[in-house]
């Protein structure tokens, strides 16, 4: 898997990216709004990895991770600076980010998701994401605000490496997302027709051509078939008691 974005190359992470995680990820602002039960910290000097043996690669052997290393398309390098973790995990967390403190502010990361989201809901199949973060990320939160997702719950919580005390979750379906997507191109949402929301032929007049003459006759004809085009559906014309 590869997607390409303006600016971006998403592709899953490789034992190769050992060096580029263990630059930019052990630093304090990155890792102290995620969990204790997953990040050790200090960050041990061979910890990228050990994450990318023990836990990246094997989850994505097994089909239950996807671990995406976010590129730069200008960096001939191709140098990780962030990652998304898409996971069949509802309970965790469908979604976890991290984006290295040089490139953030860019609007890298909301252009990641982006792709990501309808890779989730395209590809993968996905009929919803829930998404967790500290309640005190802002970042994080604003993040989803621009990308559609709904805050459906704030709960207690002690398991963040800097001791927040609570965490938000969010849920977006594939639904919302893709009536978002449509909204942002400009595109009409396509609603499927009822099967009963069908143009209706009124009547015709019971009168002769010939009682009424050529000229009326013909000013009946073309106001019968504008009814025609304008009759009410029926799926919502009243019912009899």
């Amino acid at each position: 898997m590869k997607i390409t974005t303006a600016r971006l190359l998403l592709r899953p992470l490789c034992m190769q990216d050992a060096p580029a995680i263990q630059k930019y990820f052990p630093h304090w602002e990155i890792v102290r709004q995620l969990s204790a039960k997953a990040i050790t910290w200090p960050y041990p000097p061979d910890g990228a990895q050990k994450f990318l043996r023990n836990i990246a690669l094997p989850a994505m052997k097994r089909g239950e991770d996807w671990y995406v290393g976010i590129t730069r398309k200008d960096d001939p390098a191709g140098e990780v600076i962030g990652v998304v973790h898409l996971r069949r995990d509802t309970a965790s967390g469908n979604r976890g980010i991290w984006l290295a403190a040089d490139f953030q502010g860019k609007g890298y990361m909301q252009e990641a998701v982006t792709a990501l989201n309808d890779y989730a809901f395209d590809v993968l199949g996905f009929d919803k994401l829930i998404i967790k973060n500290a309640a005190e990320n802002t970042a994080s939160r604003k993040l989803k605000q621009k990308t559609a997702a709904r805050h459906i719950a704030t709960v207690p919580a002690s398991h963040y490496l800097d001791g927040c005390p609570a965490q938000d979750i969010w849920e977006l379906t594939a639904t919302e997302w893709r009536s978002f997507r449509a909204l942002a191109a400009g595109r009409p949402l396509q609603a499927a027709p009822s099967p009963l929301c069908r143009p209706q032929p009124v009547p015709l007049p019971l009168w002769s051509r010939a009682s009424l003459g050529d000229a009326f006759a013909g000013a009946l004809s073309a106001s019968a078939q504008m009814a025609a085009r304008c009759a009410p559906c029926p799926a919502f014309m009243p019912r009899p008691v």
